[in-house]
């Protein structure tokens, strides 16, 4: 999962950072939601750079101007894996949304 992480710019050591980061201050928490928020922009994006990138890759296939299957499929794995990582993400936000919303104060 490292590489795809790290395709994503998103890294399990960049969000424990920024979440050692809301311990210290308010603003702290506000700068840490902050990056984690920017960082999942950022894993968005990517991700539909990727897909557009798959989609453009099949159009030049149709034409004829790539012609290795091979870098076809490589180009269409990576948005797989790059749309299943996001989805991935996506689940356990709204779990952690989830379990947060069912805490008794």
């Amino acid at each position: 999962m490292d590489s795809i992480s790290l395709l994503n710019g998103i890294n399990t050591d960049y969000v424990n950072s920024l979440l050692k980061n809301t311990e210290t201050a308010e603003t702290d928490n506000t700068n840490a939601f902050s990056g984690i928020l920017d960082a999942a922009k950022e894993l968005l994006n990517n991700t539909n750079t990727y897909i557009e990138q798959a989609e453009q890759a099949e159009i030049d296939f149709a034409l004829g101007k790539l012609t290795s299957t091979h870098e076809l499929g490589v180009i269409q794995q990576k948005a797989n894996l790059s749309l299943s990582y996001t989805v991935a993400i996506r689940d356990k936000l709204l779990e952690a949304y989830r379990e947060i919303m069912q805490i008794q104060i």
